[in-house]
């Protein structure tokens, strides 16, 4: 099963952010470096200044031959060099504008990865927070019907024990106006035994 880049967590995508940065970083320098040691020019004297040694080519020995340059041939040589050293330069600003154009595209891709990473998370965050609420007022709804449903059934009870109330209270006063009733007919007083 193939990896998303956009699966990796968050510590993780960000720690691969930054080895790519470094990557990319380290090869820039490289690249800078040896086309610096790759354009060096030889330095050509002219006859006045000092004489160059060549060494022979026929000769293998350590021999050296010293050749003087004529102002002339300075001047042949110097347009050739500078011949040469126009046609690396274009070389060159060719190659830098290619580097750049590939670290640019580079650099796009991996900001279009990053908003697109952006761009989810922020999405999942929203959609989370709205399950989240949605859940908080579905509870809220819940309790709000719990608390409907046991103030009702309170107040059931309430009412069953103030019914109840009631008619203890009425019967007592029946049995109490009876007795009293009782007692105003046959004009006796009430009888209690003390019996051990």
């Amino acid at each position: 099963m193939k990896r998303n880049i956009y699966d990796l967590g968050d510590g993780e995508f960000a720690a691969a952010i930054a080895a790519t940065a470094f990557a990319i970083c380290s090869l820039e320098e490289n690249a800078g470096s040896q086309y610096q040691t790759k354009t060096r020019r030889p330095v050509i004297r002219p006859a006045e200044a000092a004489p160059m040694r060549r060494t022979s080519t026929m000769n293998r020995k350590t021999s050296a031959e010293i050749v003087t340059i004529t102002p002339a041939a300075n001047d042949k040589m110097q347009k050739g060099i500078s011949r040469v050293s126009r046609n690396a330069e274009n070389k060159a600003d060719a190659w830098e504008k290619a580097q750049i154009a590939k670290i640019r595209k580079r650099h796009d891709e991996l900001l279009s990865a990053l908003l697109a990473w952006e761009n989810e998370k922020k999405m999942m965050a929203k959609q989370q927070m709205e399950r989240r609420k949605n859940q908080v007022e579905l509870a809220l709804k819940r309790n709000l019907q719990h608390y409907k449903n046991k103030l009702a059934r309170i107040d059931h009870i309430a009412k069953g024990a103030r019914t109840q109330a009631e008619e203890k209270r009425r019967y007592e006063e029946t049995t109490v106006k009876e007795k009293s009733n009782k007692i105003r007919s046959t004009r006796t007083g009430t009888v209690t035994c003390y019996c051990f």
